[in-house]
């Protein structure tokens, strides 16, 4: 297992099972950008071609289990049937690290909210997000009172429409259009730059 220690967390390590190491190296060894971004040490687009090889995992009953799902949650602190968007962009970042050597200054935590407040704010974007960027949504209610939130890695984006992959979701949004936070697989998705229905994009964050 890997494990790598950052002191000036609140919770300072990310680790990676020895499976999903192994599970992701099967599925890029022959991906020719992925192997680039290795041997450049290319953090940022690794991330991201990690994050698209794992899209088609699948919860076994929807209720956040089955064994890849574990696994991903395993990477920050164990699998307990809870909520797995931020557990899953952490298990890019630390596959990254481990082929590249580049530590990220993302806070290692399972929290959208935690991640957001607790990563150093040279990380936000400040004007436009490129390719790799994580993104960071919040669910309000009409008090404007934070109720949870959602997250994914960024693919692409215009001035209204950005495409992402995204764990612990689906592919859509509800009758309602709100992105539907705990669905049951890793998708590519297609979102709103600025948000859908009641879940608002807070920001993004610079992985590397």
């Amino acid at each position: 297992m890997l494990s790598i220690f950052r002191p000036f967390q609140t919770i300072t390590r990310r680790v990676l099972e020895q499976k999903m190491i192994d599970y992701l190296d099967q599925k890029l060894v022959t991906n020719g950008l992925a192997q680039e971004a290795i041997q450049t040490k290319n953090a940022r687009l690794l991330f991201a071609e990690a994050a698209k090889v794992c899209v088609g995992i699948r919860e076994k009953t929807g209720h956040n289990d089955g064994p890849m799902v574990e696994l991903i949650q395993e990477t920050i602190g164990g699998h307990s049937h809870e909520a797995w968007c931020m557990a899953f962009v952490q298990t890019c970042l630390a596959y990254a690290e481990l082929k590249t050597g580049v530590l990220s200054p993302i806070l290692a935590s399972e929290g959208c909210d935690q991640v957001w407040n607790g990563t150093d704010k040279a990380q936000r974007v400040a004007i436009f997000p490129l390719p790799g960027a994580i993104i960071i949504w919040g669910h309000y209610d009409e008090n404007g009172h934070y109720l949870g939130g959602h997250t994914g890695i960024l693919l692409g984006a215009d001035d209204k429409i950005m495409h992402a992959v995204e764990g612990n979701t689906t592919g859509g949004t509800d009758p309602n259009g709100k992105i539907i936070r705990e669905g049951g697989g890793v998708y590519f998705t297609t979102r709103n730059l600025k948000g859908n229905g009641d879940m608002k994009v807070r920001g993004f964050l610079k992985p590397f």
